[in-house]
């Protein structure tokens, strides 16, 4: 699995739209499985402020999760086992 980090709306949606096609899914397929809206996840994935619930949905169900750190900081990243 691919790490990303985000430091902007675009970035986090970038990051989302990437980690979607990467589980071959389209928007709808997404929007099905996290009981949302094919344009409410087009929104998300150009940038614009996500709801939170649907954003932590599209998290856990493609298995990623947030991490908050200092800006700056080194973070080591490993695969899960």
């Amino acid at each position: 699995m691919r790490w990303y980090r985000a430091r902007t709306k675009l970035a986090l949606g970038s990051a989302l739209q990437s980690i979607r096609r990467n589980a071959h899914d389209t928007q709808d397929d997404a929007a099905a499985k996290f009981h949302s809206s094919r344009p409410h996840l087009s929104r998300i994935e150009r940038g614009t402020t996500p709801q939170l619930d649907t954003l932590m949905d599209y998290m856990d169900g493609y298995g990623y999760e947030i991490v908050l750190v200092p800006r700056g900081s080194t973070v080591t990243v490993e695969p899960p086992r």
